[in-house]
């Protein structure tokens, strides 16, 4: 199932149904990590005998890269949470939020690519197609 959505200018509504679906994509990714995390864990012994050095390593690097990835997902959440924030400091205005010279220092998000979108004229314009695993 995907969802499609039109973002409008200083359309809050539209903004936050966008975010909230970026939101629970991150939730969800978080839990397939963590999910993947615990079959590795349950899958491996590393107390076995005959478990190599180098097949401890492996584990450590996938266990790592998992932790990572979990990482960055959590990290979209808290950015979402911070643009969210701003806008509402902002009384809902989207233009003064991604115009806002301290919140840009302080976002990894594009939000260059955010006010392009924002600010492409109405009509039949580009949707976003979201996808659900």
């Amino acid at each position: 199932m995907e969802n499609r959505y039109k973002v409008k200018v200083n359309s809050i509504e539209k903004i936050e149904q966008l975010l909230q679906e970026i939101y629970d994509q991150s939730c969800r990714m978080t839990n397939e990590i963590q999910n993947e995390i615990n079959k590795l864990v349950n899958s491996t012994n590393l107390g076995e005998e005959g478990f190599s050095m180098e097949s401890k390593g492996k584990y450590a690097k996938a266990m790592h890269d998992f932790m990572a990835d979990k990482s960055n997902a959590i990290k979209m959440k808290f950015e979402i949470a911070k643009f969210m924030g701003e806008l509402v400091k902002h009384h809902g205005d989207v233009d003064e939020t991604l115009n806002d010279k301290d919140f840009k220092k302080a976002t990894k998000l594009d939000l260059n690519s955010i006010r392009a979108e924002i600010n492409k004229p109405y009509g039949d314009g580009e949707s976003y197609t979201l996808k659900k695993k």
